[in-house]
């Protein structure tokens, strides 16, 4: 098998060790864009054993079913997959599939899915009676393995099936049990019976505010305990560990011992990036939402904006961006974007897009929602803490996706501090090196500016050069506009009179001085400098 780097040879050969040895449950970090794809699949596959692939969409199944990765690593060894019955044109078509798919050995599948299985004993794809089961992207397992989404029944389900607001939650699952609905519902049903028999002090049933009836676990992986302890797992992700360690993780899922083949794989160089600071602003404040759109005129094509929210992606919306819609995919709105801006609601999840993104901003740092039931918050800092750690290397991954990835990132949330070493060790340097003060006060200028559409006009009017040293530069982001009137001398209407070109030097130089330093004086110091 032909690997395209030697991290990529090593973490196959990890695997291939493990599937051997199976010592304890197996926990594995590969950067982004390392291709994890194709390295776990050449052991599994190579194994001989039939393997087959349940994933919560069809569009992840059909991704990996037509990847090159699979191409590659395919020889006679049979890949089947776990779909639902509306997916084939005749129940027996199905029914021979899903024979195939429960003959399998070897699974690579997602938390769901298995903690269905699990409380139907086996009835919903066999998951506990494989010989190896590998779950890809396992970042999400803490918080998914709560079935936090999956057992949140909502309102309208528990209305339809005959249980009443005032039903306390043990009897509305009974309730629920005796009717004929779906699998996950029943399993969601099920388990949280079965919190109320047996309470514990990480797991709590309530009412949200929207009715509905919800589990909630501080130690929301606990439910995959039993499995998560078995020695033919391995659980891999690109963000696995927080911190350098996987004590996080350990702690959610409830693993005593992980392999000894357990590790961080990270390569000296994968990418390039140059952060970008501005923390100025108050999250939230007009402020800050105009100084954010301020920096999506200027920022290098094709950018992604990640938000955490629709609301935010259509507050920030701009002329030439395109907005993710609420019953899309990232990938979909990608595939329409026409402006090189798209601005997207929880991109860091989700396929990939074939778009080699230049930049990725985040307004706001992705911090999840805190869970309310009963009108108490359950949820604990600490877990929203490293669930927003990894949501922001997921973020930064969506520009390394190659190894010579260049990219910017921006980031525009004071917040940043809580939650430090979210960037991969290899830019540790660049990170330390990130641009604040002078990205800060040209920011500043933006927002008191009150129109970033300004500096397009002045752009088009002088030229894309610095009028004092006539420096021009590759990129458009180089040139900063600049007010020759100082905007402390009092509230108007700007004119593009008002303002110039300069670049980042000459803009730091104008501003040197106060009141700023005049074009003319200018030109005058970039000559005398360049003639001595």
């Amino acid at each position: 098998m032909q690997y395209r780097s030697v991290e990529q040879a090593n973490f196959a050969g990890l695997i291939e060790q493990h599937i051997q040895r199976c010592d304890a449950p197996l926990l594995i970090e590969g950067t982004t864009g390392l291709g994890k794809t194709r390295a776990y699949l050449s052991p599994l596959i190579a194994s001989g054993k039939r393997v087959v692939i349940a994933l919560p969409t069809h569009a992840l199944i059909d991704q990996l079913l037509a990847s090159s990765d699979l191409a590659a690593t395919r020889s006679q060894t049979a890949v089947e997959a776990f779909r639902p019955a509306a997916h084939y044109d005749s129940r027996p078509t199905y029914l021979e599939a899903r024979d195939r798919a429960l003959a399998a050995q070897v699974m690579l599948c997602t938390s769901a899915s298995v903690i269905i299985d699990q409380r139907l004993r086996g009835e919903y794809n066999g998951s506990t009676a494989r010989d190896y089961i590998l779950f890809d992207e396992a970042d999400q397992l803490p918080s998914a393995a709560a079935l936090q989404q999956d057992t949140e029944i909502d309102a309208i389900t528990l209305r339809d099936n005959g249980v009443t607001a005032q039903m306390d939650p043990a009897t509305a699952a009974r309730t629920l049990l005796t009717k004929r609905l779906e699998p996950e519902i029943r399993a969601a049903a099920a388990i949280i019976l079965e919190v109320c028999k047996e309470p514990a002090w990480y797991r709590t049933v309530g009412r949200t505010e929207t009715g509905a009836l919800a589990l909630f676990h501080r130690l929301p992986g606990r439910l995959l305990k039993r499995i998560a302890n078995n020695g033919n797992v391995a659980f891999v992700s690109a963000t696995l560990a927080v911190n350098g360690n996987f004590n996080d993780f350990k702690s959610a899922m409830g693993i005593a011992n992980s392999s000894a083949l357990s590790t961080t794989i990270e390569p000296a160089r994968h990418g390039a990036v140059r952060f970008h600071v501005y923390d100025n602003h108050a999250v939230g404040s007009d402020a800050w939402l105009d100084a954010t759109k301020a920096l999506l005129v200027d920022v290098p094509r094709p950018a992604l904006v990640i938000t955490p929210s629709f609301e935010l992606a259509e507050q920030l919306q701009m002329p030439d961006a395109t907005i993710r819609g609420r019953d899309e995919t990232t990938a979909q709105a990608a595939a329409r974007m026409t402006g090189g801006l798209l601005i997207a609601a929880g991109a860091w999840a989700g396929l990939d897009t074939s778009v080699v993104w230049r930049s990725i901003v985040v307004p706001r740092i992705p911090f999840p929602k805190p869970t309310v039931l009963d009108e108490h918050v359950e949820s604990s800092y600490i877990g929203l803490r490293s669930e927003a750690w990894r949501r922001m290397r997921q973020a930064l991954g969506r520009g390394l996706r190659s190894q010579d990835a260049d990219i910017d990132f921006y980031l525009l949330d004071a917040r940043h501090a809580t939650i430090k070493g979210f960037m991969p060790k290899r830019f540790t340097e660049a990170w330390q090196q990130r641009m604040v003060e002078g990205a800060r006060r040209e920011l500043v200028i933006s927002a008191v500016e009150r129109s970033p559409y300004y500096r397009k006009a002045a752009l088009a009017k002088y030229g894309c050069y610095c009028h004092a040293c006539n420096f021009r530069p590759r990129v458009e982001s180089q040139i900063h506009v600049h007010h020759l009137r100082p905007l402390h001398e009092g509230e108007r209407d700007t004119t593009i009179e008002d303002l110039i070109p300069l670049c980042a030097n000459c803009h730091a130089l104008a501003h040197s001085e106060d009141p700023p330093i005049q074009l003319e004086a200018l030109k005058v110091m970039m000559v005398a400098a360049a003639e001595s």
